[in-house]
């Protein structure tokens, strides 16, 4: 009896030591107070932490520039740091946009008028006349024990109104499910459901739009942008900073942050349009397609982003270096493609 007793005990011990070292996805929003929190409003922001250490961090609303999301690896390297001296401001994490929308609204004539050209577009890229990205609520915000989700409705407007009093172009169901599948690895899983609320076009160039990750500032402002190097799948021929396909499934880049050396690799999903790739050696990159939505479309896009810190980083990898990444790469993106459905 007293054996059966302590087993039990010994058992329940097990247990409880056993939970209290279970990981445990936090999330949590509140005002902003990190990313141009001297703006006035600065926003918001929601912190993505496990056990604790901050993993992800969504930054958004009144005085933000645009919905983004900052993602983190070790030491609290920030691999998306954006800072104000930077080349290309505009550019925040890894975020979504065209900088070309035509629609009945047209579009401002000149950067910071509001004269309005019938024939012209809004640029939600740039955000340099009048248009606009707001959160409107978060469906989810939730932790757990293997992830993190963040579900998101966003208003896409124009910086014109129709004779209703709408300004509405789209409106955006954004999905952002955060997990580490292994030590020193994070996977970003996001998707846009993007409901044209009017005829719409998505228009523009491939260093201008699309779904983008853009790097850390540092890579800029310490003159490191040598140091980064693409690989990416199908290896098809660049021209500045340019590839053409179709057949786009993912490109791999490897950077320094601080002392530590990472890979960033961007999974477009089988059913996503793809026309183009942009790349670029301050670390930002991502894929460009151009679409035109009836009112009442839906679009939806999937991509997956893995960062990861990795040992013995180079600037300029070899031949067999880059076979090597590019067979671990293939596997990952296998693993994705399977949890693809039309």
């Amino acid at each position: 009896m007293m054996l059966k007793k302590y087993c039990l005990t010994a058992a329940m011990l097990f247990c409880i030591a056993a939970g209290s070292f279970a990981s445990e996805w936090t999330v949590k929003d509140d005002v902003n107070t990190v990313e141009d929190a001297k703006l006035t409003p600065p926003g918001r922001k929601v912190d993505v932490a496990l056990d604790g250490k901050l993993v992800a961090r969504f930054i958004y609303g009144e005085g933000q520039f645009k919905p983004y999301l900052h993602v983190y690896g070790e030491d609290g390297d920030c691999l998306t740091q954006w800072d104000p001296k930077q080349t290309f401001p505009h550019h925040r994490g890894i975020f979504i946009g065209w900088n070309k929308i035509g629609s009945d609204l047209g579009g401002s004539v000149k950067k910071g008028t509001t004269t309005i050209d019938p024939k012209g577009t809004f640029d939600l890229w740039h955000f340099n006349n009048g248009g606009k990205m707001e959160v409107l609520k978060f469906e989810k915000l939730e932790g757990g024990k293997d992830n993190a989700t963040l579900v998101a409705t966003i208003a896409w407007r124009a910086g014109n109104k129709d004779a209703s009093g709408s300004d509405l172009l789209m409106t955006e169901t954004r999905t952002i499910v955060i997990s580490r599948p292994s030590a020193k690895k994070t996977q970003v899983d996001a998707s846009f459901e993007l409901t044209a609320a009017r005829d719409v076009s998505l228009n523009g160039d491939l260093q201008h739009a699309g779904v983008h990750f853009r790097s850390t500032a540092e890579l800029q402002l310490q003159k490191r942008t040598a140091e980064t190097s693409y690989v990416w799948e199908p290896s098809v021929e660049s021209k500045g900073g340019k590839a053409s396909s179709a057949e786009f499934k993912w490109a791999r880049l490897q950077l320094p942050v601080g002392k530590n050396w990472y890979s960033v690799t961007h999974m477009n999903a089988s059913t996503n349009p793809v026309e183009e790739l942009s790349t670029r050696d301050y670390g930002r990159f991502g894929f460009f397609f151009k679409k035109d939505l009836k009112k009442a479309e839906v679009m939806k896009l999937k991509y997956r982003i893995v960062t990861e810190q990795i040992e013995n980083g180079v600037a300029k990898p070899s031949a067999e270096q880059n076979a090597a990444a590019r067979t671990s790469t293939q596997a990952e993106y296998d693993a994705f493609a399977k949890t693809i459905t039309k």
